[in-house]
């Protein structure tokens, strides 16, 4: 039987980053196939519909290309060691900061990657390395010219654009102060062993310290979060072996909960009463200052209703987040309440308390 896990990646990619840490972690036998223009058609859009990495095929020959999906797949089916708290309140918070991670931190990294020079400069190379491998009578300098572009394309649609990317760096160092502050208490985000919002957050700065410009930013982090990139690539690496044991208050997150709610959470929230009202434009004014301005996009209200989801979990038990970070959290999707979307209607837990 095979037993095998096939891992498809970029070396720029920070999912794959991401993926292939978990994997690691949960000691599978991986089997790790860099993307070329070939198998980018021929195995990751013949079997998942896209040209998307990371791209997991399991044992049973099932393919996967949602990072998140991945790794819940992987957790059901190798529990040990665990990724996931059984503290339903610490692994709620510890979930929302995985997307969180995976999907606003990735816009950081992106605008810098591809609005500095010498940073778009090295990642084009990269990336014409690992497309134009393998495959004989593909031009590097072609394939830099041509794949670069569909990534940057996509970067407005983010809100990543010149005018605001200064709005964006300027965030990174509050972002990475507030994670210093959540370590102080532990060896990993949310407790003494890595959860699968670490590894979120792993992919992201791993990809960000790879950078020309992104390597200075890391330089001059916090040096707890110098220090939990270390743990972290020791963890699944197999050098430290962590006791899994969550946090017993959530004190410590209170600052990352708050710049991840007055930024990532309410811009979810503003996109989402835009797709309700069928408004041709997001506007939002986020922490500091920072005044984001996109289309709405309905894969951001789907994002949104799976964060409501984990809290619905969570109230539908009579539970609740304590109020250090369920303060923040309640205040950015009390909106919701007040228009009545739509996505509070299967939420009704939830939607009794905002």
């Amino acid at each position: 039987m095979n037993r095998t896990w096939t891992l498809y990646t970029m070396q720029n990619s920070p999912y794959s980053d991401k993926i292939r840490a978990f994997l690691k972690y949960k000691k599978l036998p991986v089997q790790e196939f860099l993307e070329n223009a070939e198998t980018r058609f021929s195995v990751l859009q013949a079997r998942t519909g896209k040209t998307m990495v990371p791209v997991v095929i399991t044992p049973s020959d099932e393919a996967m290309n949602d990072s998140t999906a991945i790794a819940a797949h992987v957790e059901a089916f190798a529990e040990d060691p665990p990724t996931r708290w059984k503290d339903p309140e610490t692994d709620a918070v510890a979930m929302l900061l995985e997307d969180y991670a995976d999907e606003w931190l990735v816009r950081i990294m992106l605008t810098s990657r591809w609005y500095h020079p010498a940073d778009a400069a090295q990642n084009a190379a990269i990336i014409a390395c690992g497309m134009t491998h393998g495959v004989p009578g593909l031009d590097f300098q072609r394939a830099a010219r041509e794949f670069p572009p569909g990534i940057i394309s996509t970067l407005p649609k983010m809100g990543a654009t010149h005018e605001n990317a200064e709005g964006w760096y300027a965030m990174l160092p509050r972002i990475l102060d507030a994670f210093g502050r959540a370590l102080s208490r532990s060896l990993f985000l949310t407790g003494a062993a890595p959860h699968q919002a670490d590894f979120a957050f792993y992919g992201q700065l791993n990809q960000i310290r790879r950078d020309p410009t992104g390597s200075g930013w890391i330089s001059a982090a916090p040096e707890p979060v110098r220090e939990w990139l270390d743990r972290m690539e020791a963890a699944f690496t197999g050098t430290l072996t962590p006791a899994s044991c969550a946090l017993d208050d959530l004190d410590t997150l209170a600052d990352l909960v708050e710049e991840m709610s007055a930024t990532y959470l309410r811009m979810q929230v503003a996109n989402a009463l835009a797709v309700d009202a069928g408004e041709k434009i997001v506007r939002v004014s986020l922490r500091d200052g920072f005044e984001f301005a996109t289309a709405p996009a309905k894969y951001n209200a789907k994002l949104l209703a799976a964060n409501l989801a984990t809290l619905e979990k969570l109230y539908s038990r009579g539970l609740s987040l304590p109020a250090v970070v369920g303060t923040p959290i309640l205040r950015e999707l009390a909106p919701l309440a007040a228009a009545g979307s739509a996505l509070l209607e299967k939420t009704p837990a939830l939607r009794a308390v905002l």
